[in-house]
Order: structure tokens, then C-alpha cells, then sequence
């Protein structure tokens, strides 16, 4: 009697296991690349942190770049970095 108690608590065990396998394995990750809006950046050219909610944003050549002003966007694409 024993056994198959055990045998039922072991199964159950390895259903809730593969069942959280599947949904990690399923269930689509969140961009890692983008930071959260509450999340501080710093600036290339100012070198100033600014909210990434906040922040000019400029993406060139599928690289997202984060700005305290339109001012510092303009000058990083002034100077060729861009």
C-alpha cells in the first residue's frame, strides 16, 4: 500500500515538473535588450543618466541609442558616430 502511495506522490512530482518545463520552454521571454522606463542610462555624448522613459531615443542599424536632449542626438549624429 505503501508503494503505490509513494509511487502517486512521485508522479505528481514529475507532472508539476514537466508541466513548468513546457511553460518556461512555451512562454516567450521578455526582451532583455530593451531596459525597463525606470531604468537609468547614460548618455554618449553628455554622459549624463536620463530615465530610458524619458530619453530621446534614436536607433540606427538596430542599435538603440538613448539621449538626455535633442540637442545631444543631433551632435552624436554631427560627429559621424552614427
Amino acid at each position: 500500500m505503501y508503494k503505490i502511495i509513494i509511487i502517486l506522490i512521485l508522479l505528481i512530482i514529475m507532472f508539476y515538473m514537466v508541466r513548468r518545463a513546457a511553460r518556461a520552454w512555451i512562454e516567450p521571454k521578455p526582451d532583455q535588450a530593451t531596459p525597463g522606463k525606470d531604468v537609468m542610462i547614460q548618455d554618449p555624448v553628455c554622459k549624463v543618466y536620463v530615465a530610458a522613459g524619458t530619453a530621446i531615443v534614436e536607433e540606427v542599424s538596430g542599435q538603440r541609442y538613448y539621449f538626455c536632449s535633442q540637442d545631444c542626438a543631433k551632435h552624436f549624429r554631427r560627429e559621424g558616430k552614427v
